[in-house]
């Protein structure tokens, strides 16, 4: 019995430190670790395993994408950003819950069968169950809030204060200030379409909700055209069009 006892509790360490995602994507410097390391390693690679606890940080013109292995939710992690990803496994299913420090990202959250997804930041918590949305976050300037599709709550800790995210509409959260909502402008789009496409991901499906969903298909088109001028300043046109 006594030999049993070391076997069990490495079969426990083991199954404790069980990756709940990977790293599918990488473009740039991007480097992780665990929360109780001191460094960061040296370089992210594409099917790095993420474990609980694993902070990541995207470096200038930077990107990765994390994949979580229960349902294929992702997390697109664009340049500046930091955040700190967080699970439990419980019968093959991950609990997950972001921490996002600093930076940009976008969120595609599958059905989630375990509780609700929650992203947090220092100034905000946002939860769901299965949406899509952007977050901008400045620790300074607070947090905005864009969304995609889903029924999603964001929640203000130090007014407690809770308010739902509706399409079109920018929310912009902040410690100790009224939520603050406003039509989502078209400039904002085509930047974050321009996010995407300088990463090679998909265009951005700004979706309504199913109510305001047009019966007709169209198909939205960006193009992203770079000029230098005579001091190699560069410059980007961002067009946006349907079709």
């Amino acid at each position: 019995m006594n030999k049993l006892i070391p076997i069990i509790i490495i079969l426990h360490l083991i199954l404790a430190n069980e990756p709940i995602a990977v790293v599918s994507k990488i473009r740039g410097n991007v480097q992780h670790k665990l929360m109780d390391d001191n460094k960061y390693k040296s370089k992210t690679r594409v099917n790095s395993p993420i474990f609980s606890e694993t902070q990541i940080r995207t470096g200038d013109k930077a990107f990765s994408k994390v994949v979580f292995l229960d349902d294929g939710t992702y997390i697109s992690i664009y340049s500046g950003s930091e955040i700190i990803i967080k699970g439990k496994i419980d019968k093959r299913m991950i609990s997950k819950q972001i921490e996002l420090i600093t930076g940009i990202i976008s969120v595609n959250v599958a059905n989630q069968l375990l509780g609700e997804f929650k992203l947090v930041t220092p100034n905000s918590e946002l939860t769901c169950t299965e949406c899509g949305f952007w977050i901008l976050s400045n620790p300074l300037t607070g947090d905005e809030f864009i969304k995609e599709s889903g029924n999603i709550s964001i929640w203000n800790p130090s007014l407690n204060r809770k308010s739902e995210l509706v399409s079109d509409t920018t929310l912009i959260s902040l410690i100790n200030e009224e939520f603050q909502n406003f039509e989502t402008s078209v400039t904002d789009l085509k930047y974050l379409e321009s996010l995407m496409l300088e990463v090679d991901e998909r265009v951005l499906q700004y979706k309504k909700d199913d109510k305001e969903e047009l019966t007709s298909e169209k198909s939205t088109n960006v193009v992203v055209i770079k000029l230098k001028n005579a001091s190699n300043v560069e410059r980007k046109i961002v067009l946006t069009y349907t079709q």
